[in-house]
């Protein structure tokens, strides 16, 4: 939108302008007060006081002509104006040098007066314009974006809502892809440079007709008239425009980009918007550069997240997500000796909800931070009512990278375990290998607040992500959790055979333990020991149970496990009773894991653990 700043000229202007017509009205006080009531005679006849008041007020008139002109008026309003001013404050001055009882005042009287009136008129003027160039620049700044000049989501949402009734509106969503990384990896600085240099790539690709918005961080909007194909057409165009902008770093940035279309008559025309990042969010799951058109079969899948999302908030709201306890036991004698907490939904519209369907949408909407305390809280009750802690077993939650970058996690933690009365020494906190690229990343520093604190560290899924040994040397992990991805590749594959067993000498090197997921045979409880892994966690004991059933499975004396033939982790397991179940043949369950899971792109979905 137009408008033009005040610049600091404009000010001075004013200024100089207050103090005139200060300065005049002081001197008309003045000489009413004190000099003109010491006149011992009348002024001269009328026509030398009226010539006299009419070539003061021109002067003042001229005067005025001369601010304006500085001012930056136009000539033609500063002729009006002048105009104005000589008529009106001739008149004026002919009659207020008319005193009762043909008495005169003096010349100076009326001109002071006169000039007064002139200042004042032209001083109101200029503060008007500065006022209405305030209020411009005020509307302008609402609907723009300060870091690259582009309109922002407030300026798009009016004009989308304003076209209403148009025949046809596209909208291209456009992300940046990992952008969070480039941006830790150059700095703050270089991360605007380069959003500045996408912004004027944009702009010069958007074809005629369109416009370019910056909604914020590294997403852009660009809305035109047409429909999906059109959109598409200018998605294409905005791509290539990004892989070809000049940013700072040797490695050219790369987008991607979700397209929707407006239908005339739309109840809600803004809802467009909603289904570009739909759409964005969709090619982004599958692939870095892509492009998805939003469709019918996007829609009801929007649809689905939206009841998904409202039923968690409300189940959020009144406890309707539980926990559920799933042992990890001692492989060589059965027994129990820690377990994982996982998450549990059953809503009465939805039906039984999957964690990895509700998980990443309480990520994205901001409700994983009370679906973790929620889970932890209940989770700990169980906990301690089914006799963990008297039997002093390890508790395990799962946190998400949204979560450990809070900066009051640690503190959470701290408070809910003392109200439940769990020593934070039996906590372990378990992160997937994915999160974690940076030192400067928050989430690290809560990862150390928690050792410093007392709490286990776990790395979840090991040998999926990103799978770099690096985070066994700088986190300051205690177990490691071998995916069971991996433990189900093993039983086929002689090379996945040799990675298992490669991942277990390097954490017995490194005084850390191992424990194997996914586990549902004697056969794979064989294979894992033979690695000398002595934990482990999978159907083959035990699905989750819910708190009750749990009680009843550390009841049941346990069975010995297979014969450990490898070599021993070390520390020792904590041990308690345990339940040895049996899986169906053929039947597995995917494990609900607790709040869990990050942002990275190659992270498993959390609560999502086939076991």
């Amino acid at each position: 939108m137009g408008g033009h700043a005040i610049s600091a000229g404009e000010a001075r202007r004013s200024s100089w302008l207050d103090a005139v017509v200060i300065g005049a009205a002081a001197a008309l006080i003045l000489w009413l007060l004190r000099v003109q009531p010491a006149l011992d005679a009348a002024p001269g006849p009328f026509w030398k006081v009226a010539v006299g008041a009419a070539a003061v007020v021109l002067g003042c008139s001229l005067a005025a002509v001369a601010v304006l002109t500085l001012s930056g008026a136009r000539p033609v309003t500063s002729g009006v104006v002048a105009v104005l001013a000589v008529s009106g404050s001739v008149v004026g001055a002919m009659a207020i040098t008319v005193g009762p009882g043909g008495r005169y005042l003096d010349v100076v009287s009326g001109s002071l007066l006169g000039l007064v009136a002139v200042l004042g008129s032209v001083r109101e003027l200029v503060a008007r314009r500065v006022r209405s160039a305030l209020v411009a620049d005020l509307e302008r700044q609402v609907r723009t974006d300060d870091l690259t000049g582009l309109p922002n989501r407030r300026d798009l949402l009016e004009l989308v809502e304003r076209e209403r009734d148009r025949a046809g509106t596209a909208v291209v969503e456009v992300g940046i892809d990992s952008f969070y990384e480039y941006n830790a990896q150059l700095g703050a600085t270089l991360g605007d440079e380069a959003l500045r240099s996408v912004a004027r790539a944009l702009r010069d690709a958007a074809p005629s007709g369109w416009t370019v918005h910056r909604l914020g961080g590294d997403q852009f909007v660009l809305r035109g008239p047409g429909d999906a194909a059109a959109g598409l057409t200018c998605a294409r165009a905005a791509l290539a425009a990004v892989a070809a902008a000049s940013v700072p770093g040797s490695t050219p940035l790369s987008a991607s980009a979700g397209v929707a279309a407006t239908h005339p008559g739309a109840a809600d025309p803004t809802a467009v918007l909603a289904d570009a990042s739909a759409a964005l969010r969709a090619t982004k799951k599958a692939q870095d550069g892509g492009t998805a058109v939003h469709d019918t079969a996007m829609a009801a899948s929007s649809q689905r997240h939206q009841a998904v999302t409202a039923a968690l908030r409300r189940a959020l709201a009144h406890d309707g997500v539980v926990a559920h306890l799933q042992p990890v036991v001692d492989i060589p004698t059965g027994r129990t000796s820690g377990v994982e907490l996982l998450a549990r939904w059953n809503d009465a519209e939805l039906g039984h909800v999957r964690p990895d369907e509700f998980v990443p949408l309480a990520e994205s909407t901001g409700l994983v931070h009370p679906l973790g305390t929620s889970v932890l809280r209940h989770g700990l009750q169980a906990y301690v009512a089914a006799g963990g802690l008297q039997r002093r077993l390890r508790v395990a939650v799962n946190a998400s990278v949204h979560e450990l970058r809070r900066p009051d996690y640690t503190q959470r933690m701290r408070a809910t375990a003392a109200a439940c009365g769990v020593p934070l020494e039996l906590i372990t906190v378990e992160v997937t290998e994915s999160l974690f690229v940076a030192r400067d990343d928050p989430g690290f520093r809560t990862l150390l607040e928690l050792d410093a604190a007392g709490v286990a560290l776990a790395i979840d899924d090991f040998g999926t992500g990103f799978s770099s040994l690096s985070y066994l040397e700088r986190l300051p992990v205690t177990y490691v959790k071998v995916d069971r991805s991996l433990v189900a590749a093993a039983s086929r594959s002689e090379r996945s055979r040799a990675l298992l067993a490669a991942i277990a000498s390097v954490s017995r090197a490194m005084e850390l333990q191992v424990i194997a997921e996914g586990i549902e045979d004697q056969a794979q409880a064989c294979m894992v020991s033979e690695f000398g892994i002595v934990l482990g966690q999978g159907w083959l004991w035990s699905k989750a149970l819910t708190p009750e059933e749990f009680v009843a499975h550390l009841a049941v004396p346990s069975q010995p496990g297979p014969s450990q033939s490898g070599p021993s982790q070390p520390g020792p397991s904590q041990p308690g009773p345990s339940q040895v179940g049996h899986v169906a043949s053929g039947e597995r369950q995917t494990q609900e894991s607790v709040v869990a899971g990050g942002g990275a792109p190659a992270r498993r979905v959390v609560g999502q653990h086939p076991q």
